[in-house]
């Protein structure tokens, strides 16, 4: 994985092209802490953002808009459903719906994580994996579905059918992750990577349960 430093010669003189020849820095850069000058410009030009998002709160329900199921149909309520649908659907559950694309290095790095929580609350909420990476350049469904193949992911997954979802959700960028109560509202969004333990504490308090024993060796993000 490459140092700070070369990944920063990289942002400023790679463009857009930085992350696919060292697809480590964005890591590095998020450890050390020095996102910074032409850094973050250029990490803002491919669309993603891995600084800490914010929350933000309202009581809302985000947007309705039409996605076709990669997998768990039978969770989505079918294979080409609308948001307000699944809403139905989930029948009270709490519901994460985290938009990611197939080319995007911070979303694959917190998938694996989102992987283990699922399994540890399944019975508890509805997780979905919206692919919206088409609309910011951040890969194909050929790449979405050979990146859910090889993470292993087997939460309810599906893309967007065009940018409504974006706008109506104002995800500027990937990843982005969404938290709806057992009403439908959205109650908290973030902007940026997310850890496991991170993600799995704003689950547990949203279902309004103690958060789960991970087991050893994970919980860490990485």
């Amino acid at each position: 994985m490459a140092g700070v430093s070369a990944c920063r010669r990289r942002a400023m003189l790679g463009g857009a092209r930085w992350w696919r020849s060292t697809p480590g820095c964005w890591l590095r850069g998020l450890e050390a802490g020095r996102f910074s000058g032409g850094w973050i410009a250029a990490a803002v030009v491919i669309g993603i953002v891995v600084l800490a998002g914010f929350a933000v709160r309202n009581s809302s329900g985000g947007g309705n808009f039409e996605m076709i199921a990669y997998q768990g149909a039978a969770q989505l309520g079918g294979s080409t459903v609308e948001f307000d649908d699944v809403k139905l659907t989930a029948a009270g559950k709490p519901i994460v719906l985290n938009f990611w694309g197939g080319s995007c290095p911070p979303c694959r790095a917190e998938m694996p994580g989102f992987q283990r929580v699922y399994e540890r609350n399944r019975d508890d909420f509805l997780m979905i994996g919206l692919d919206v990476g088409p609309f910011f350049g951040l890969g194909t469904r050929n790449s979405a579905l050979s990146l859910l193949d090889e993470l292993g992911i087997t939460y309810p997954a599906a893309y967007a059918t065009s940018r409504g979802a974006i706008s109506q959700f104002g995800a500027t960028a990937l990843p982005s992750t969404f938290f709806f109560d057992g009403n439908g509202d959205l109650v908290e969004s973030r902007i940026g990577f997310i850890g496991e333990a991170e993600f799995e504490s704003k689950l547990r308090s949203l279902i309004g349960a103690p958060t789960a024993k991970a087991a050893p060796g994970e919980g860490n993000g990485a």
